[in-house]
């Protein structure tokens, strides 16, 4: 494999993750620029909406009713619980005249002719008034905009789930969210585009600190919204606690990057008579077969097999692969995943890598057999030549 191969297939490996990055950072804009404008505009006009008065009522104002609960019940679904009131007549609507029978609601308020009381309300959790109230309770509950928002029962008042207060933060936070997933993704296939320059010992980092902090970023953003009060400070309380999180992912790699090779330092041992023992070589060549999980080694040879034995169907390597060193296995190595205590014999068949996987205890047997290969083709060609 040349270099300019494996340069081109980075690329192609890059190009997924910076997709789904722009993707993701694209989806991000529709919460920030459309839903989160809309809750905000929605809970200032609520917070400014004023009382309406006793002869009309309309949806831009608040408007007070009556009611009696008719039940109070803990709906339990799954892990979580809603509480519903259930309510019955509706009395004092406006546009009830003084010294008249109490009138119908109006049409165009919600309970009049147009629209029928809701029979039932979600309550935004249990206390203070859905612990506190029970069947025949007398309720105060307040209109706007055809969604009841909070009720009210002896100087308690709580909210329903249709009250806008703080509507801005779950697309806030779930913008924020797309957004280190997004980073993260880009981020990612940066690094992966540039797996060609940087040594084999590091390119199984180099998704660790995108991922490691893109998660790490992703929690504090979610959470930021739910503990601050508007939206400039979520975003700057986001972006300094992304801060030292960068910095650390970057410590991290540059201290990674300046560490001293992971090469495991093993003797050559030149076998005196043939052993077999655990092993599989991985690669792109022919003498590679994930079923062959045994080797053999002999002074200047070695070969895989499927016979635990050793002795039938050997596939030997030519003497074109070299080793170059003894290293713990990546998880970006082909095949499937070693057992504690093994390592791999990195090699070279011209420019092909080889991995011949085994026990650390056979990795000088590897060696020395490749080493004692590489000099008999050696001398070999020398006698030739002469």
């Amino acid at each position: 494999m040349n270099v300019l191969g494996a340069t081109a297939r980075d690329r192609s490996a890059a190009l997924a993750p910076a997709v789904i990055g722009f993707a993701l950072v694209l989806v991000a804009g529709w919460p920030l620029l459309a839903t989160v404008p809309q809750s905000l505009d929605a809970e200032r006009a609520f917070a400014s909406a004023p009382n309406c008065p006793v002869a009309e009522a309309t949806s831009e104002c608040r408007h007070t009713v009556s009611a009696t609960v008719t039940s109070a019940a803990a709906d339990h679904q799954h892990r979580s619980t809603y509480y519903w009131l259930g309510l019955g007549r509706m009395r004092d609507w406006p546009g009830a005249l003084p010294g008249r029978l109490k009138a119908s609601p109006p049409r165009g308020v919600p309970g009049g002719p147009a629209a029928a009381p809701p029979r039932r309300v979600k309550m935004d959790g249990r206390t203070p008034v859905f612990a506190a109230v029970a069947p025949g309770a007398e309720l105060r509950l307040t209109y706007w905009r055809g969604e009841i928002r909070y009720v009210e029962f002896r100087g308690l008042r709580q909210y329903t789930a249709q009250d806008p207060r703080g509507g801005y933060r779950l697309p806030l936070a779930a913008a924020l969210v797309l957004l280190a997933l997004g980073g993260g993704c880009l981020s990612g296939a940066h690094r992966a585009a540039r797996r060609a320059t940087e040594p084999p010992e590091h390119r199984p980092w180099r998704l660790a600190p995108p991922l490691a902090s893109g998660l790490l970023i992703c929690c504090c953003a979610f959470a930021v919204p739910w503990v601050t009060g508007g939206v400039p400070t979520a975003l700057l309380l986001t972006a300094v606690g992304a801060v030292p999180v960068l910095a650390g992912a970057a410590w991290l790699t540059h201290r990674r990057h300046r560490r001293t090779t992971d090469t495991v330092k093993v003797a050559p041992l030149v076998p005196q008579a043939s052993e077999c023992f655990p092993g599989i070589i991985l690669g792109e060549v022919p003498y590679s077969h994930e079923e062959f999980r045994h080797l053999v080694v002999a002074p200047g040879l070695l070969a895989s097999t499927p016979d635990p034995g050793g002795r039938a169907v050997r596939r030997t390597v030519p003497h074109t692969l070299t080793a170059v060193r003894v290293r713990p296995p990546y998880w970006t190595d082909p095949g499937p995943r070693p057992a504690p205590g093994w390592q791999v014999v990195e090699c070279r068949d011209g420019t092909t890598p080889v991995y011949v996987v085994t026990e650390h205890r056979y990795c000088g047997w590897v060696l020395g057999a490749l080493k004692h290969s590489a000099e008999g083709s050696m001398r070999s060609d020398g006698g030739i030549a002469g």
